[in-house]
């Protein structure tokens, strides 16, 4: 069970080969472990996450469709929210910033989370 970020990035890209594979292992965990819709933030916006995606662009990365409390729907860049600490979203987040090269947002390993399972 990884417990760190690079535990988990190496868990998450074990088999997946090139920049493309690696995308769609993130976006497979993201979709198993996280339950949406999901709260995040972004550009101090509150939004609710309710599906992620991966538009078939490297450069963009993987999405996140959104929905304002207002109830309007959009589609993000799932590097540009920001979970709440101590979610399995803010972990998984982290560690995609950290893919990235981007500063991870303060994220710690929820307590309970058996990934992958045992």
């Amino acid at each position: 069970m990884p417990q760190s970020l690079t535990e988990l990035i190496e868990s998450i890209t074990m088999d997946a080969y090139g920049t493309d594979e690696q995308l769609s292992a993130f976006l497979t965990v993201f979709d198993e472990e996280v339950e949406v819709p999901s709260p995040a933030v972004v550009l101090d916006v509150a939004v609710e996450v309710l599906g992620f995606d991966l538009e078939g662009d490297e450069r963009r990365g993987l999405v996140a469709q959104c929905r304002r409390e207002s109830g309007r729907p959009g589609v993000i860049s799932l590097a540009d929210a920001r979970f709440e600490s101590g979610t399995v979203a803010a972990w998984l987040h982290s560690a995609y910033r950290t893919w990235l090269g981007l500063a991870p947002f303060p994220a710690r390993r929820p307590a309970g989370w058996a990934w992958p399972e045992p």
